[in-house]
């Protein structure tokens, strides 16, 4: 994993961990628009602009406990610098097992993403693109990952509204 990538990982955990209000120390993110089953956000702060994007999944399966299990959320992100465009990013609701990858299917096009704690990434800004560009063109993707107590859960997203949100950062945050 390149030193760019990990920044990249450390700034969309801080806009997750803003979405959320986690931090009170974070900018709050400004929502720009909802568009069917996506979201698009921005957050102002001193060092620059982040957008994102997000959804839910629309479909959660695994022998688990609801109530054990955390938020469940996709984000595509563009940082403030040029450098930190298009990362995806899987959270889970759960720790990952240890040295596990999580399967991205979107419309019968598969990726398999690294995990570090709760979240899955791409291994390069290529696969990130490539994702990104099947999501534009797709109507479902499912993310298949298995928890560190080993019970393998499946997320159905559905890809309604993606592009139109995904467009709107690509103009606001440039």
């Amino acid at each position: 994993m390149t030193v760019k990538r990990s920044f990249v990982f450390l700034v969309a955990s801080a806009m997750m961990t803003a979405l959320f209000g986690t931090i009170s120390m974070a900018a709050e993110p400004q929502r720009m628009l909802t568009e069917r089953d996506w979201q698009a956000f921005r957050v102002d702060e001193d060092k620059g602009r982040t957008c994102f994007i997000s959804s839910v999944p629309t479909k959660s399966t695994g022998k688990y406990d609801p109530d054990n299990r955390g938020e469940v959320r996709v984000f595509v992100s563009h940082g403030p610098n040029k450098a930190e465009r298009n990362v995806v990013q899987f959270v889970a609701g759960y720790k990952h097992k240890k040295h596990s990858d999580v399967t991205v299917n979107i419309d019968g096009k598969k990726f398999t993403l690294f995990t570090i704690e709760g979240r899955a990434y791409a291994e390069s800004e290529e696969d990130d693109i490539a994702m990104i560009r099947a999501m534009k063109r797709g109507k479902k993707m499912s993310v298949v990952g298995t928890s560190s107590r080993g019970t393998k859960t499946t997320d159905t997203y559905s890809l309604s509204g993606f592009t139109k949100t995904k467009n709107l950062i690509d103009k606001t945050c440039k």
